[in-house]
């Protein structure tokens, strides 16, 4: 919910205020519309300012020598190994998408339907890989499509595969596995499908595992855990960071994220002061 909101807000969702006040008759509701208007514009100049600070201030890492703790990161999108995320539209293989599904009704697009990705993805940035959590983050994309069938309309955005990646967020580790532990589950994962085991694991065909057998099941449970390891990515993850700092994932690079943060700024903190002038010229 807060998102939706912090994203009406961003977005200029508040101008909708100013006809509701501009074609009212009566002077309450007016001078309430633009009131709201006015600490919404206020609002949303904020948000813009601290997102603008932060792109600005944070010093871009690199992901094998970053410190732990809130960082930017610039590097490709790689997806998780095994894990596919498809669009909606034409299920095109990407990091994340978002879309909104429109019904037409009575010559207008209603929207029926909302949702967006939450699988993690990969960040390669030559020197090292992280892997990047999604969830409760701004996401911005210069890949934006609508599809239109009948009556109904499907606008979507997509981060994809090798596309130019932009993250802020909170870096750290999750903790390596152990691999003592993971080699036994890897085991016990085996011993459910002893026919297998059998024909991977039985050299001399005497429907027994020996103790030579076995060691070369124990060295194949290793490779096992460490290609886990590998593509499970237990080193590194940028996550929403929980001091509330802006979390930013984008295909943009940092300076025309900047530029774009800071034309919003000018133009909510242009919008409030517009508002202020009109409430005090109100009779």
């Amino acid at each position: 919910m807060l998102r939706i909101w912090r994203d009406f807000l961003s977005g200029g969702g508040y101008l909708i205020l100013v006809p509701a006040g501009f074609f009212s008759h009566s002077r309450a509701i007016r001078i309430a519309c633009l009131v709201a208007a006015l600490l919404s514009a206020l609002v949303a100049w904020l948000l813009a300012l601290r997102r603008l600070r932060a792109i600005r201030d944070t010093p871009t890492s690199r992901i094998a020598s970053a410190a732990q703790g809130y960082v930017e990161l610039i590097g490709k999108g790689r997806p998780l190994p095994g894990q596919e995320v498809l669009s909606p539209a034409h299920s095109l293989p990407c990091l994340w998408y978002r879309y909104r599904r429109f019904k037409l009704s009575n010559d207008k697009w209603r929207q029926i339907e909302s949702g967006e990705s939450d699988s993690p993805f990969i960040l390669d940035d030559g020197a090292g890989r992280c892997q990047i959590d999604p969830d409760g983050a701004e996401i911005l994309t210069d890949r934006q499509e609508s599809y239109r069938d009948g009556d109904y309309r499907l606008e979507e955005e997509l981060l994809l595969i090798d596309a130019p990646i932009y993250a802020l967020g909170e870096f750290g580790s999750q903790g390596q596995l152990d691999p003592r532990a993971e080699q036994g589950k890897v085991l016990e994962e085996w011993k459910q499908d002893w026919d297998t085991l059998h024909r991977r694991f039985d050299l001399d065909g005497n429907d027994e595992i020996d103790s030579q057998e076995w060691q070369l099941a124990q060295t194949a449970a290793q490779r096992e855990v460490a290609a886990r390891q590998d593509a499970a990515l237990a080193s590194y993850v940028l996550t929403r960071p929980r001091s509330g700092r802006p979390f930013l994932i984008a295909s943009f690079p940092p300076q025309q994220l900047t530029n774009r943060y800071r034309l919003r700024a000018w133009l909510h903190f242009g919008f409030s002061l517009a508002s202020l002038l009109v409430l005090a010229q109100i009779p």
